[in-house]
């Protein structure tokens, strides 16, 4: 077992701030033209782009863009003084793995600057936030009896485990993943890494994997063989409600403050364990994943970050979405072909 990568994997907040009347106008345009060719349109404000889409979001939000993969989708209400919270964004999984909490924050507060807002501490409010561990464990197997809920350990503040609901997925006859609870309170989230790089084609994650495996002095991970090279995430997932109503957490600062306990919490109140002869499974002892997935999350957590190459991760990505464009245009080429009933020889022409 060989820990490969750690970091935050998805961050979800709101801003009670309003976009500046000097700004709508833009994002008006953008999205009338990203209308009319029902796709994004980007658009510029300040030196800084925005991919603006033609509709909008959930929650009263009539502006939604994105910024890249390595970015973040944005969501912006119109001005409105009985409306405060003006702003949502969601921040890439790829983004806040690569850069971290700290990082993250300040980056968000510079394009919010951008916009001619101005966040002060306390403008925000957390919804989600992800934390997820990479481990190299090919001889791993995934057993939905040895992981052991404990309803007794899960008094108010930590949410009631009895409303949590259980899942699993699997190929071959094989546990590829289990998932124990639901949004919006938490989850936690045991899956085959590998499988998913290989099934999406999201060859990023082998290039952090890398990274970190190369600073540890061990060789590349070869992905083709299933018996070198199995990875396992181990996910912890922290929804609004669960943020509310059990930690208290909101802004930047109470997530500084609780977010290892409440992670270790989690990983308290629902347990990977091995099984052993006595009947009482709650007193079987931890596996060895479980032990180390609480001494790495009793840890600065704010400030863990991948020093993976973003030039290098950002390549990768270009490289995945032309992949994925050449094959629309084949498709489609072919199709047209078909409708217009071009025989096989001449394809080519």
């Amino acid at each position: 077992m060989l820990l490969i990568h750690k970091g935050f994997d998805n961050l979800d907040l709101a801003y009670c701030l309003q976009l500046p009347t000097s700004v709508v106008p833009k994002f008006e345009e953008a999205k009338a033209n990203a209308a009319k060719v029902n796709a994004p349109v980007p658009v510029t404000i300040n030196g800084l782009w925005f991919n603006v889409a033609p509709t909008g979001a959930a929650g009263g939000y009539v502006f939604r863009m994105d910024t890249g993969p390595l970015g973040e989708i944005w969501c912006f209400k119109r001005p409105s003084r009985r409306d405060p919270w003006g702003v949502r964004v969601s921040v890439s999984a790829v983004r806040v793995a690569l850069h971290g909490l700290k990082r993250t924050r300040e980056h968000l507060e510079r394009v919010l600057r951008t916009l001619e807002m101005d966040p002060k501490p306390g403008d925000e409010s957390i919804a989600r936030v992800d934390f997820a561990m990479d481990f190299l464990y090919p001889e791993l197997e995934l057993d939905e009896r040895c992981f052991i809920r404990h309803p007794r350990s899960s008094h108010a503040k930590h949410g009631p485990l009895e409303a949590e609901t259980y899942h699993e997925s699997g190929s071959g006859g094989r546990v590829t993943g289990l998932t124990i609870g639901k949004n919006p309170g938490r989850q936690i989230v045991v899956y085959d890494k590998r499988n998913e790089v290989i099934q999406t084609g999201k060859s990023h994650w082998l290039e952090i994997w890398n990274h970190n495996r190369k600073k540890a002095g061990e060789p590349p991970i070869d992905i083709t063989d299933p018996a070198t090279s199995r990875v396992w995430r181990v996910e912890l997932r922290a929804y609004k409600k669960h943020l509310k109503d059990d930690w208290k957490i909101k802004t930047w600062y109470d997530l500084q403050t609780h977010i290892v306990p409440m992670f270790m919490a989690m990983t308290d109140d629902v347990r990977f364990q091995v099984p052993t002869a006595d009947t009482n499974r709650s007193r079987w002892p931890n596996h060895p994943l479980w032990d180390r997935v609480r001494e790495e999350i009793d840890d600065h957590l704010m400030n863990v970050q991948s020093f993976a190459s973003i030039d290098r991760v950002r390549e990768l990505l270009r490289s995945e979405r032309d992949e994925m464009i050449q094959k629309q245009i084949d498709g489609c080429l072919i199709a047209r072909a078909g409708l217009n009933g071009i025989a096989d020889d001449g394809l080519e022409d």
